[in-house]
């Protein structure tokens, strides 16, 4: 396998990421390594920034809060310097830090500069990166839409999961300088931010890989995956 001990997954909302990390941290098991997997949102994640279903608190104090996410990535790798764990983490280097602050109204040479921080502070993990890149947002939005709405009703939550989502956004600056609201903001948003996430993926120092509309072939995307960890096909 790959000689990793972080590897990050990243990808617009609904790409797929969550199932992803769980498959692919299953499969790093089953080489005898010791792994670990923490989700966008999971309650133990060592890059804490608050619950989703605050969602718009956690973005309007993602700027002020860019300086303990960086000691926080800090401190967690030096607390994995040394172990042989391997750590899956998706959404955390970009979607729930930096594309926040985007969000917020941070400029993009500041979100270059905030990510490559981050990646200072990962180095000694030898970090990995698995990307996915979709060509079509729309679609993908009306499909994320529809399985989060479900999920949104099973766990008896109150209103609906898009509009959790865009009162989240609504008053962030990124939208209410471009006047924008509701469906059509946030497809702008996503469109815009897939080409901030190439900037970052481009200047990556690490072992990184682009994987285009995992969900028109999982089977293929997979084997792209494992082939790119050094994982068994």
């Amino acid at each position: 396998m790959i000689d990793t001990h972080l590897l990050l997954i990243e990808g617009p909302p609904g790409s797929g990421k969550s199932t992803t990390a769980e498959l692919l941290a299953a499969e790093i098991s089953r080489t005898g390594k010791a792994c670990q997997c923490f989700q966008e949102w999971h309650p133990d994640n060592p890059i804490a920034i608050g619950s989703d279903l605050d969602l718009e608190q956690v973005i309007s104090t993602a700027i002020a809060r860019e300086g303990e996410v960086l000691r926080q990535w800090q401190a967690f790798a030096q607390s994995r310097r040394e172990s042989e764990v391997v750590t899956v983490m998706e959404s955390r280097f970009w979607q729930t830090s930096v594309m926040l602050m985007y969000a917020a109204g941070s400029p993009l040479e500041h979100i270059l500069d905030s990510n490559r921080q981050v990646v200072q502070a990962i180095q000694p993990l030898k970090p990995a990166l698995i990307y996915f890149a979709m060509d079509d947002l729309r679609g993908l939005t009306t499909r994320t839409i529809e399985i989060k709405e479900a999920e949104w009703q099973r766990a008896g939550l109150p209103g609906t999961w898009v509009e959790h989502i865009y009162v989240a956004l609504e008053n962030q600056s990124w939208f209410t300088q471009r006047g924008l609201s509701g469906l059509e903001a946030y497809l702008a948003f996503l469109e815009e931010w897939a080409q901030v996430s190439q900037r970052l993926y481009d200047g990556l120092p690490f072992p990184k890989v682009t994987i285009r509309n995992p969900y028109q072939d999982w089977t293929a995307a997979m084997g792209q995956m494992r082939a790119f960890l050094g994982l068994p096909q």
